[in-house]
């Protein structure tokens, strides 16, 4: 076809390497002399499961008889696709399904709503920080933040100057 496609002055296409592109001085190459790719293989080699059909396979299928789930148990049950219809599930725990704790929903909401200021914290630094790019003005820190919740409490420390008489540990 490519013969039929090309006109009678014109000489045909450079053979190349399929790996490294290298120009072949012809097409009976077995190997190529740029990079030792082969190029031509000793013919078609049956792998089983892939290009030909695996007996063997068909064979421990065929002997495991009525076993329908994989040794793997419901994970790979699962991955295969294969499932027990026979098989009941376990009914959920009454509580299993219930909504959460009043507690833990308001622990959700004050996640939740950090995670928003701190959002709506990190894109007014970046529109500040663009702003300040395209002034030609000098990137400040963004102002430090107090937080709503007091946090732990701690007492002071002593004073390292040893103001007990002690020298402080080394």
């Amino acid at each position: 076809m490519l013969d039929d496609a090309t006109p009678p002055g014109e000489t045909t296409p450079e053979y190349r390497c399929m790996w490294c592109s290298a120009t072949l001085p012809s097409t009976h190459e077995t190997t190529c002399p740029s990079c030792g790719a082969t190029l031509v293989g000793e013919g078609e080699a049956a792998v089983p499961g892939l290009t030909a059909i695996d007996a063997d396979a068909i064979l421990r299928n065929a002997r495991s008889g009525g076993r329908t789930r994989p040794r793997g148990g419901r994970l790979l049950s699962w991955i295969s696709g294969e499932y027990d219809e026979g098989e009941e599930e376990a009914a959920p725990t009454p509580g299993s399904l219930a909504p959460p704790p009043a507690e833990v929903r308001l622990e959700m909401l004050r996640l939740e709503l950090e995670a928003q200021v701190a959002n709506a914290q990190a894109e007014a630094e970046a529109l500040a920080a663009d702003s300040a790019v395209e002034g030609g003005r000098p990137l400040t820190p963004p102002p430090q933040t107090v937080e709503a919740e007091p946090g732990p409490t701690t007492e002071a420390a002593p004073a390292a100057s040893g103001s007990d008489g002690e020298a402080p540990p080394d």
